[in-house]
């Protein structure tokens, strides 16, 4: 069989296992998926948020160290959780909790561990960029912040597939890794509703390339939003590049393709003009956040 229709059946392979009734991914913290759904509810008392970050420590600490941070901080410090809430708003502190959720790590790779942080900061950067589109485009900034930062998450889930065979003597990184492309938008939908994250998530991360897809007019103008941020998120070095081919190349992914880029401009009206003065604020912003 041809190479090529070799790697497309290993990704379809991939895929398939996302779709096995058997298959587990590694679980979001209690504490993101409660927090998501509080979220949603405009009534949500203060106390049950406090109490329910107190119930994962480690994952509270990375909170107050996140809302101090340059980029949330104000005069006063931070110095209790109850401030922290207060200080964001629930919808922000969402996005806050998923953001420290992923940095301390929900898949534990160690043999992909270099690619792994490659998709965390250019996850990270994404949202921090769509927060800022969104926010000039009439959209909710943490609704493309969430979806941007979980936007790649299929490819950690196709690495943790890829890692499950090759404890069996099977798949090889370097011989998918340009497939992902073909796969990762997919795989992060189906991840996305593994974990049971709201539906417009879950649109937005399966479609961030083909933004024309969604079945909303908000959910494809976030997209495009998303897409905006994942092709922007180059300029400060936050590409994914993955694995090597057999020349030491790295074989880069998740280009977002030039007409696409046009489109998604053109859906939001984001021209030259306001396209410079987007990254002259994230340029205020991403150097700390890269740095938390």
């Amino acid at each position: 069989m041809p190479n090529g229709l070799v790697e497309q059946a290993l990704r379809k392979e991939l895929i398939e296992t996302f779709r096995d009734p058997t298959y587990q991914p590694p679980p979001l913290p209690s504490v993101a998926v409660k927090l998501a759904s509080l979220a949603r509810d405009d009534d949500a008392d203060i106390h049950d948020v406090v109490r329910l970050l107190e119930q994962d420590q480690m994952l509270a600490g990375l909170v107050l160290r996140l809302v101090s941070s340059p980029v949330y901080a104000s005069r006063l410090p931070i110095t209790s959780l109850r401030q922290a809430v207060v200080r964001v708003g629930l919808k922000r502190l969402r996005s806050i909790v998923f953001e420290a959720a992923l940095r301390r790590g929900i898949f534990d790779l160690p043999d992909y561990r270099e690619t792994m942080e490659q998709v965390l900061r250019h996850s990270t950067t994404s949202a921090y960029i769509a927060r800022i589109v969104c926010a000039r485009s009439g959209l909710d900034p943490e609704s493309g912040f969430l979806a941007a930062l979980l936007h790649d998450i299929g490819f950690s889930g196709l690495l943790f597939s890829v890692s499950r065979h090759q404890e069996e003597g099977g798949l090889k990184l370097e011989r998918l890794w340009r497939d992902f492309d073909g796969a990762h938008e997919r795989a992060s939908n189906l991840l996305a509703r593994l974990w049971s994250l709201p539906v417009d998530i879950c649109e937005v991360v399966g479609n961030h390339h083909h933004f024309d897809r969604c079945a909303t007019g908000t959910a494809s103008r976030v997209a495009a939003a998303v897409c905006i941020a994942d092709e922007l998120s180059g300029r400060f070095g936050a590409n994914i590049v993955g694995a090597v081919d057999d020349e030491g190349n790295f074989i880069a992914v998740d280009s977002v393709p030039d007409l696409t880029l046009t489109g998604a401009r053109e859906l939001l009206g984001v021209d030259d003009q306001r396209l410079e003065s987007i990254l002259e604020t994230a340029e205020e912003v991403i150097p700390d956040v890269l740095w938390v």
